[in-house]
């Protein structure tokens, strides 16, 4: 009976939830060492309870990416992207389906932005491209005042178009880029609100 009761204590002991836990928390170490490797190289910096640290640095984070993120070699590629071992016929088609998706991306995206930019916003982009050059932030900033009197919309509507490429800023100076231009002729002219 020594003998039953002993090994009934162990399997109590081994059977408990501490043991059960640290069992499953190695296991699942183990299975997924590869992800929580990767996670821990995106940590900058973790903060322990009691007020430890553990920091990485910045350089040697991005040098162990590099080393991971190191292109495999290539075959011989010009510049359209594609191999040159192809034969034109090959070729052709595969540019035709490139040009098709492109078109398809350029179709949804220009969707969206009419759903997305409000009618001040497309009006301002307007008024960008009929300026027909250059112009700076107080330009605008003055021209929109009477019209958008917050400045925190303005400076909304500025981010917006900047943020999808349809205007860039630089040194001080708003330039309508080719998407911006090429998104109004598309979307046709802003009807009228009275």
């Amino acid at each position: 009976m020594d003998i039953a009761k002993l090994t009934l204590e162990y399997l109590k002991v081994f059977l408990s939830a501490p043991v059960l836990l640290s069992v499953v928390g190695i296991i699942f170490i183990f299975i997924f060492r590869e992800d929580i490797k990767a996670l821990l190289l995106r940590v900058a910096k973790i903060k322990f309870p009691g007020g430890a640290e553990v920091s990485t640095p910045q350089s040697v984070r991005q040098s162990d990416e590099a080393s991971e993120n190191r292109p495999e070699p290539q075959p011989d590629i010009n510049i359209s992207g594609l191999p040159t071992d192809m034969s034109p016929v090959h070729r052709q088609v595969i540019e035709q389906v490139i040009k098709a998706e492109r078109a398809t991306s350029y179709l949804w995206e220009y969707r969206y932005l009419n759903y997305f930019l409000v009618y001040s916003t497309q009006r301002v982009l307007d008024w960008l491209i009929d300026l027909n050059q250059l112009t700076t932030y107080s330009h605008y900033d003055a021209t929109w005042l009477p019209i958008i009197p917050a400045a925190s919309e303005r400076n909304a509507i500025i981010n917006a178009l900047e943020s999808h490429h349809l205007i860039q800023i630089v040194n001080g100076l708003i330039e309508v880029t080719p998407k911006g231009k090429e998104y109004q002729q598309w979307r046709g002219a802003l009807p009228s609100v009275s």
